[in-house]
């Protein structure tokens, strides 16, 4: 018998069609996650029968699920070949893919034909393909710290930041681990998710450290803290799945950067209220502790016992109070923040709800 299937194509699914794809995936024990861009829905041609799915979100392919009872059909590499061609249409050439790792493993044929295994936990399998690769970012950023070493005494130590906008409190986080390090690098968070531009928050950056001589600023690209490693981190809501993507965020973090770049210790400051951050946290002590990869957790820097947050920073520039982001902003921070450059974002953020 011949099977055909008729494929069709959801850009921006509507609530309607959300819905038909939330209970689609929750027979599979999966989760359909809301932002995602584009969601390719399988029928079969004879039954008008619903048999697979899967979406993609940027560089991203997600929330891919056949029905069980129709394996052996061929339809995970339909499903797989229809969302690539789709992301090379958008000029996509680098492409991700979760999925969990018995299927690699119990996947018979080609499925996966294209892809590398970037890294992986017990969960969750990363996968890549394309024109660039780990490897070519990891030489990179060889090429951006070339001369950095590491003394006797003081290693090399990290720190990721997203800095939506960067407070007196990341700066303190920074020179309080830049003292204990003969070099630190400190990574920002690419991915255009957040209120303040990814460039914006990486010159604030820059700025906000140009006084410490032994201080690295470079941006985190698609390997930290990206929605092809951590996507969660973006959503704000934690679930069971934030911590399994937090590990393998730090996972790549662990088996790649840190040993390419000499890192020995990674700096966090200590976060009580954020769930998401404090999953990743959870997740950083499990797997870099024994990849001998040292965790330290600074506390916050307060205002009047107040921990200093950029979601305060936020809060108050949607009140539009704002002399009093002077005590919780360096110099570097708050001349940007009253600029006429600053002012399309200070829009944004007044008529905004988001929380990141």
């Amino acid at each position: 018998m011949t099977l055909t299937y008729l494929d069709e194509f959801h850009e921006k699914p509507t609530a309607r069609q959300k819905k038909v794809f939330h209970a689609f995936l929750d027979k599979q024990n999966l989760e359909y996650e809301e932002d995602v861009d584009f969601t390719l829905k399988v029928i079969d041609n004879a039954t008008g029968e619903m048999v697979g799915t899967g979406s993609i979100d940027g560089k991203v392919l997600k929330c891919i699920a056949i029905d069980p009872t129709r394996r052996g059909e061929g339809l995970s590499a339909h499903i797989l070949s229809q969302l690539v061609k789709e992301q090379y249409k958008r000029g996509n050439s680098h492409i991700f893919v979760f999925t969990n790792p018995k299927n690699i493993e119990e996947t018979a044929g080609n499925v996966f034909a294209g892809f590398r295994v970037v890294s992986k936990t017990d969960d969750i399998v990363l996968l890549e393909m394309g024109s660039n690769s780990i490897e070519e970012y990891l030489d990179d950023l060889k090429f951006q710290t070339r001369g950095i070493t590491e003394t006797e005494k003081n290693p090399i130590g990290s720190i990721v930041v997203n800095c939506n906008p960067f407070t007196l409190g990341h700066q303190f986080l920074i020179e309080t681990a830049a003292k204990e390090c003969s070099y630190l690098i400190v990574f920002v968070v690419t991915e255009d998710r957040s209120l303040f531009p990814t460039e914006v928050r990486y010159q604030l950056v820059k700025a906000g450290t140009k006084h410490l001589d032994n201080v690295v600023v470079l941006k985190g690209g698609d390997y930290i803290i990206s929605p092809a490693t951590f996507p969660r981190y973006f959503m704000k809501e934690f679930a069971d799945i934030s911590l399994r993507q937090a590990r393998l965020d730090v996972t790549i973090f662990g088996e790649h950067i840190a040993p390419a770049l000499g890192i020995k210790k990674r700096y966090v400051g200590e976060e009580p209220f954020d769930l998401v951050t404090n999953a990743y946290n959870q997740a950083m002590k499990e797997i870099l502790i024994p990849k001998g990869i040292e965790l330290e957790i600074i506390p916050r820097k307060d205002v009047n016992g107040v921990p200093i947050s950029a979601s305060k920073v936020r809060a108050l520039i949607r009140e539009e109070r704002m002399v009093e982001i002077i005590d919780l902003v360096p110099p570097t921070t708050y001349s940007f923040l009253i600029s006429k450059e600053a002012k399309s974002i200070r829009d944004k953020i007044v008529s905004s709800s988001s929380r990141h």
